[in-house]
This record gives structure tokens, sequence and C-alpha cells, in this order.
């Protein structure tokens, strides 16, 4: 991950010759499907994201373009919270995600932090082995971050992002929450 970061470094440094204002790179890490050993994974895992992403920040810094990138980071799929019987977690629903950047409003938690994780009658998003069904969706990150893209709101984010408006929009965050004023 530390290589790919470096080289959107390379490639931001670029823009003004490619003659773009605002870039999308995407970046992947592995090893997060940990259905053994979680704790030792995640140790491992949560080290050398955090040096990649403290190399990332560090340099964009001193090339002066922090204040001008957002880093949105997501998953596919959620675990369990209830361990397995090899020591690890099971695939469910309701994951995180994370966002940082020189503008991002950042030091907060977004969404509903469940106040019962226990399966039981009444408690409507608690299942089994400790899978939670989410309370905030998918779009709620991601409207605010392309209207901060310079998407806007009508046909534009339409198409970049279809269902948003199949939810309420207390649940849909928008610029003005996820930044700071540029």
């Amino acid at each position: 991950i530390a290589k790919q970061l470096k080289m959107v470094t390379q490639l931001m440094q670029t823009r003004s010759s490619r003659g773009v204002s605002r870039d999308i790179f995407y970046v992947s890490d592995g090893g997060y499907d940990t259905h053994s050993n979680v704790d030792e994974n995640l140790v491992n895992n949560f080290g050398r994201i955090n040096d990649a992403l403290k190399a990332f920040v560090d340099e964009l810094e001193v090339l002066n373009l922090w204040n001008a990138t957002t880093v949105v980071q997501f998953s596919e799929f959620a675990r369990t919270l209830d361990p397995n019987t090899g020591d690890g977690s099971d695939h469910a629903w309701g994951g995180n995600h994370f966002m940082l950047g020189g503008s991002v409003n950042g030091g907060k938690v977004l969404g509903s932090y469940p106040s019962d994780f226990e399966q039981k009658e009444g408690n409507k998003i608690a299942l089994s082995r400790g899978r939670l069904i989410p309370t905030t969706p998918w779009d709620a990150m991601w409207k605010g971050t392309a209207e901060w893209f310079g998407v806007a709101d009508g046909e534009e984010m339409e198409k970049v992002l279809p269902l948003h408006k199949n939810f309420p929009s207390s649940k849909i965050y928008g610029k003005s929450e996820l930044f700071v004023d540029e």
C-alpha cells in the first residue's frame, strides 16, 4: 500500500501538465479476510496502513497538496463481532469507513453507534454472532464527497449517486458536514 500511495503522490504532482484540478485514485490493500488469528492480523495490517498513511500525509504536506486531498477508506463487507472457532471473524453487514484529508472536518464519528449488540426481541439491528444491520447508507459519505469534488446537485448527482434520494436526508451527509470551508 505504501508503494501505491507513493505512486499517487507522483501522479498528483503532474496534474497541471495533465490539465486537471482533481483526480480520483484507487489503491487497495488485502489481508483483512480474517477467518483466523484476527488479533495478530489486524495488529500487523493496521500498523502497515498507519505507517503508509502517515508517509502519504507527510509527503502531501511537503508538496502543499494535503488541503486538496481526501482519502476515503471502504470495504465491500464487514466482519462479525463475535469470534468464530478459528479465533477469527466471519463476513457480516454494517461495515465502517473512514475519511481523512486536509479539508475534512474530522475528529468525529458520524452515524449511529448501537446501544445494544444482542439479538433479542425489540432489537431490530442485531442478528446472531454479532452481525448488525446497517443504519447508515453507503451513499451517506459519498454525497458530500461528490459535492466537494465538484459534482452539482440535480442531474449530475443523479448520475454519480442514483440511489441517494432513496434515503432520508438526515442519513446523507453533505459537503458542509464533511468538509471545512476551503
